[in-house]
């Protein structure tokens, strides 16, 4: 298991093997709710049922002193639970002085403890993350691409009872900015209502109904209106947005991405070698291509630096937000 970094699904697959060698785990990344059912997963998988009291102990405080507790708590013997766990939720244990000493003490955790460390999104540089590296198990858990969480999102309905294709998952990853803590959110959201209905399959009607707007839907259909000499539906569009309190910020970050996205889809040409390339589905891939071949590549590049632009005279306090972005839209739209 040493001196390599897993992925959040490697290391629970290990865990259900039953995960006898695991002494020193280091759970970090940007994905924080997985992290947290990595967790939960291992307390499952070690402490008795009602064994917390005595068998776990999780550590939040930050603190100087940090791998004094460690030490204190990992030489306390398990009462009732396979192991003993040590769970570690602060990023102060980078902040805390690393030598020798520190070292020695991840070395020689006893058999009987599971110590696991938790401090956010982790530095693979420090000597902490290497020691780990060299006696445990590091396991890297960032935001997972869009086409992971349409398969997340589909299984997860599908262990409920509930039919979602594949356009309606990648449409409610989008809505929830790729956040598996949302997206879990959201999935519950669902359940509650179709049961409400008597219903068990999903539709873009109830994703529009019940869950936040989908950004990127939204930017396809603005965009659409490029180099159309027509802006009234781009307008709408956006003044929608606005009226669901979409801040104007992300609404302008995700109309640039999505032209940067077209440039790379009119330079690939073909939805399965982008959907490969940039981890898409290939609903989004296809989407992306279909739109991009309404341009020519001079054209995507000049609607590019127009919302470069945009950006500037906004951080230049040229424009206000939504004026520029508005602007922005008639622009292009009469491009």
């Amino acid at each position: 298991m040493a001196d390599k970094y897993l992925s959040g699904n490697d290391f629970l697959k290990h865990l259900d093997k039953g995960g006898d060698d695991l002494r020193l785990v280091m759970l970090f990344g940007t994905e924080d709710f997985y992290i947290d059912n990595c967790i939960k997963s291992i307390t499952k998988c070690y402490i008795a049922p009602g064994g917390e009291d005595t068998d776990l102990t999780v550590i939040k405080q930050d603190s100087k002193d940090i791998f004094r507790q460690i030490a204190d708590n990992i030489e306390m013997p398990p009462w009732f639970s396979r192991k003993r766990v040590v769970i570690v939720k602060t990023p102060s244990v980078f902040d805390a002085e690393f030598g020798d000493i520190e070292d020695k003490l991840l070395k020689n955790i006893p058999d009987s403890c599971v110590l696991v460390l938790a401090p956010g999104k982790g530095d693979k540089g420090r000597k902490l993350t290497k020691a780990v590296v060299k006696y445990g198990t590091a396991v890297e858990v960032n935001l997972f691409s869009e086409a992971e969480l349409v398969n997340i999102i589909h299984d997860n309905l599908k262990k409920k009872g509930i039919e979602i294709d594949k356009e309606c998952a990648s449409s409610l990853a989008f809505r929830c900015d790729s956040q598996l803590r949302q997206i879990s959110s959201e999935i519950e959201k669902i359940r509650l209502y179709l049961n409400g209905k008597g219903r068990n399959k999903v539709t873009f009607d109830d994703l529009e109904l019940i869950c936040p707007p989908d950004l990127n839907a939204s930017v396809f259909t603005i965009t659409d209106s490029f180099g159309s000499g027509k802006c009234d539906g781009a307008l709408k569009t956006l003044n929608s947005l606005l009226l669901r309190k979409e801040p104007v910020p992300k609404l302008r970050a995700t109309l640039f991405t999505h032209l940067k996205r077209l440039i790379i889809a009119k330079d690939v040409g073909n939805n399965k070698e982008l959907a490969a390339l940039m981890k898409f589905s290939p609903y989004y891939a296809g989407n992306l291509v279909r739109q991009s071949s309404r341009f020519d590549m001079d054209q995507l590049i000049n609607l590019y630096f127009a919302a470069l632009k945009s950006e500037s005279d906004v951080r230049h306090g040229i424009y206000e937000d939504r004026i520029a972005l508005e602007t922005l839209i008639v622009k292009c739209s009469m491009s």
